[in-house]
């Protein structure tokens, strides 16, 4: 029996639409036995010229003579003109998606991009699907962790859509401990490292240079390390702060046996540059600590080339094929 997903392409005005229909028609052989329901705006995929047939929220069973791979569940008209309407749609298909794998009734949520503007006009005051999917999993919301993962490298951020003003105040002793557990016990139960090697970043340049740079490392980083290791014991490897620059080039150039498993970084563009430089296309975003798997692609709306065939859907088709391998390590677990 093959897997169920759910599916949000993400803002209706921007390339999400496309990828999510273009990765379908590409893998349309490979994923036939897997169901995935699309919630969103119908309208781009009419422009598509996709074959959807609409369902309805109390019958989400397409009709068994067609036979389709893929079906949508409409998003509602937001008639309110103080509103944006694509924040409101792309905000709704998130919220309805989630309660629908929050349920079980799906194995897993796989999202596309979305505006934070956009969604925040909307109704829906989130920084993005993080935050967004971490407060309607739980009352008061889950502590979560955003992760970026490629063949090559997975990396996990401490702090996430913020100011770098803001980083500092915000690398603490529990942000630290969230970011890096939650990364362990994805290594061991997702990916099924048996002792799972983790590299923790430094905040300032050279690890702080003994306190000269800033003393981070000094008075909350390697404390908190050293913590982690007394915890963790012989289950995990834990290493840093390390300079993020030594770090990432040690990690390409080392061979794939001795590289870490997973890297925590403290700020967005810290970690998220040198795994988006690795690879871009075949990047996915994952969310660790929510009680379901929610995959999705590691780009934007791309509003400026959305309508002109030119989306790359390989994000989309990645972040699909790993939310259907984990639904499996899942199974077997």
């Amino acid at each position: 029996m093959g897997s169920r997903l759910v599916v949000t392409p993400g803002d209706p005005d921007g390339i999400g639409p496309e990828v999510v229909w273009k990765a379908i028609v590409n893998q349309h052989t490979k994923w036939k036995s897997h169901s995935l329901l699309c919630v969103g705006a119908r309208k781009p995929f009419d422009a598509l010229g996709a074959r959807v047939i609409s369902a309805e929220l109390d019958d989400l069973t397409p009709p068994k003579e067609s036979k389709p791979f893929v079906w949508l569940l409409e998003t509602p008209t937001q008639t309110d003109p103080k509103l944006l309407l694509e924040g409101y749609q792309a905000g709704w298909a998130i919220e309805t998606a989630a309660s629908l794998v929050g349920s079980g009734e799906f194995d897993a949520l796989v999202t596309g991009p979305i505006h934070k503007e956009r969604l925040n006009l909307g109704g829906y005051a989130f920084t993005g699907h993080t935050d967004f999917l971490a407060a309607l999993s739980a009352e008061p919301p889950l502590a979560v962790t955003m992760m970026l993962a490629n063949s090559t490298l997975r990396v996990s951020l401490v702090t996430t859509h913020v100011s770098l003003a803001q980083v500092s105040p915000r690398i603490t002793r529990e942000a630290l401990f969230r970011a890096t557990e939650q990364t362990l016990d994805a290594l061991l139960g997702w990916w099924g490292i048996k002792k799972p090697r983790v590299a923790i970043c430094a905040l300032n340049p050279h690890a702080g240079e003994a306190g000269l740079f800033g003393r981070e490392e000094i008075d909350v980083i390697a404390p908190a390390i050293t913590e982690l290791r007394k915890k963790w014991g012989t289950r995990a490897e834990i290493v840093g702060p390390l300079p993020a620059d030594t770090l990432f080039a040690n990690h390409v150039n080392a061979k794939p046996g001795d590289r870490a498993d997973a890297v925590v970084a403290l700020y967005h563009d810290q970690g998220l540059i040198p795994v988006k430089l690795i690879d871009f296309p075949h990047t996915v975003n994952i969310t660790l600590g929510l009680p379901f798997i929610r995959t999705s692609v590691d780009h934007g709306t791309g509003f400026d080339i959305a309508g002109k065939n030119l989306a790359d859907p390989r994000s989309f088709e990645s972040a699909t094929e790993l939310a259907l391998q984990l639904i499996q390590k899942r199974k077997k677990s």
